[in-house]
């Protein structure tokens, strides 16, 4: 019989969920959604688990909320995770290693586990982050800044301008044959979209150059988060897209 995981990563608004058997992740088994859906998507004939391990950045309230029906469910207590200061092979930049997002730390270590050393791992979500690790598995540091989502809802709350609602068809449009990189916008919407996909690639090969000169070999670029699909169309460099990380981090011991 295999051994069977519940994995959850439980946001201020939802969570996202997961099934892994024998330390793998099966992508056919996600779902997502909020407590409700959490709830009905585990009915009482669900298989007999093993262990649920639960990535939080929630308040108390919807933890335990995830908490009782796992209990009720299952008669499993979760495991909660959270950042430490060495990990899968990882030592933590951080004096205060608890201050990095777990999130974050669980896709760094995942990373690590999947793919090895040296790596960038960038994940484009609501903020996004870039982060390194060199070959002795030091954690070197990273970058958090605006997702572009983010920042195209703060251009439309704080201005007046028109602000295009599909980022991802502006980032297909936006590469030109003739030249390189993203091209210019000629309407409002396109200047803004093109600025926007430009200040994600730019925070990406400032990063790239600065931790590239510290380590011996070039580092594997592992891309995660959900607004990665619509930023990969731009991204020239040798990558991996990786949507699971987080996931896989909850599996490093």
């Amino acid at each position: 019989m295999p051994e069977l995981k519940l994995l959850i990563d439980q946001g201020n608004t939802r969570l996202k969920w997961v099934m892994a058997s024998n330390g793998e992740v099966d992508p056919a088994s996600s779902g997502r959604g909020n407590i409700e859906d959490f709830r009905r998507a585990f009915p009482p004939a669900t298989p007999v688990l093993q262990a649920v391990i639960l990535s939080s950045v929630a308040g108390n309230d919807k933890i335990e909320a995830v908490r009782d029906f796992c209990r009720e469910r299952w008669n499993l207590d979760i495991s909660q995770s959270e950042s430490k200061t060495e990990q899968g092979g990882v030592r933590s930049a951080y004096s205060e290693p608890g201050a990095l997002g777990v999130d974050r730390w669980l896709a760094i270590i995942g990373a690590v586990k999947r793919y090895g050393k040296p790596l960038v791992i960038w994940d484009l979500g609501t903020a996004s982050t870039l982060d390194a690790v060199d070959q002795n598995g030091q954690h070197l540091g990273g970058f958090i800044y605006p997702g572009p989502a983010t920042m195209l809802n703060s251009l439309g709350r704080d201005t007046k301008l028109q602000v295009p609602e599909n980022l991802e068809a502006s980032a297909r449009s936006a590469v030109g044959a003739e030249y390189p990189g993203v091209s210019p916008g000629i309407s409002t919407a396109a200047c803004i979209s093109r600025g926007v996909l430009a200040a994600q690639l730019g925070a990406l090969n400032q990063f790239q150059r600065n931790v590239s000169a510290r380590m011996v070999a070039r580092p594997r670029l592992i891309v995660t988060g959900g607004a990665a699909d619509r930023i990969l169309p731009l991204v020239d460099l040798e990558h991996i897209h990786d949507p699971w990380l987080v996931f896989r981090g909850m599996l490093v011991e």
